[in-house]
């Protein structure tokens, strides 16, 4: 698919809870055609350093698109740090290590491209081609998305998200670990969106428990709170921040939106649609 000789394409990303699914489901639709396998990579810890199980189930990925999908356990037990209290390590050990601890199962090239987001940041598929021959000229492109908060169609209107990038291997193969994010020239286009926080209150408690900014929003972790800032369109995290939301209607703003989420809707729950 790269084209190229040794040229290979991937796309990298992470999985943590079975609430990710939709999302991995729409960035592989988004990608298929564009690259030769996706990493989809779980590893043993969690960011705040807890001991977990393996999980990911690749049955749950659609059949005729599976044949792309590359699974990755990653061992970290050694290398992170048991740090629910401390967000520091969290992030910069933790998190660092999972996410880019790849390199270690994976026999990358100099020229091959890494595509490296998070389960829940989905780039849009009709950009691939041109993200692809931009960062063969500049290295490393980091992505801006469209910020979606707690509902698939809650825009936080005065906030992109810049976090995802496309990476030439030879940039970071060699360092580790390295993050594979927050690095490059900024791709001057919306390359995406992110579903941030769109899952089932059920899924953020435990999300809120295990992810690198716990130790921050741990006492927010509670039923009645989240509730209260879905209904109320609150980011009780920081009341000083400005948070605007618009709440979108999917066919007249259908522009937002990556081409494989209006078709496939269903795979999410009516509590975040």
């Amino acid at each position: 698919m790269g084209g190229e000789k040794d040229l290979m394409i991937y796309l990298k990303t992470i999985f943590s809870s079975d609430a990710e699914y939709p999302f991995l489901i729409l960035n592989l639709l988004e990608s298929y055609q564009h690259i030769d396998y996706m990493l989809i990579c779980e590893a043993n810890k969690t960011h705040t350093g807890e001991s977990r199980s393996f999980g990911f189930d690749i049955e749950k990925m659609p059949a005729p698109y599976r044949d792309k999908v590359k699974y990755i356990a990653l061992d970290v037990a050694e290398n992170t740090i048991l740090s629910p209290q401390n967000e520091g390590i969290c992030h910069s050990v933790n998190e660092k290590y999972i996410r880019g601890s790849f390199v270690k199962y994976v026999d990358l090239h100099d020229q091959d491209i890494v595509v490296s987001v998070d389960a829940d940041e989905v780039i849009y598929g009709h950009l691939y081609p041109h993200l692809l021959s931009e960062v063969k000229v500049k290295g490393a492109l980091q992505l801006q998305l469209h910020q979606f908060f707690y509902k698939m169609n809650y825009l936080w209107k005065n906030n992109h998200f810049i976090a995802p990038s496309v990476i030439m291997a030879s940039r970071y193969k060699n360092n580790f670990p390295m993050d594979w994010r927050y690095d490059g020239d900024l791709y001057p286009h919306i390359a995406g969106c992110h579903f941030s926080w769109c899952m089932p209150i059920g899924d953020l408690l435990i999300k809120m428990r295990n992810y690198a900014h716990a130790p921050a929003v741990r006492e927010f972790a509670t039923r009645d709170i989240l509730e209260n800032a879905i209904t109320n369109k609150i980011y009780p995290f920081d009341l000083g921040r400005k948070f605007i939301i618009e709440e979108l209607e999917y066919a007249i703003h259908s522009g937002y939106y990556p081409r494989s989420f209006l078709d496939n809707k269903t795979l999410f729950s009516p509590a975040v649609l």
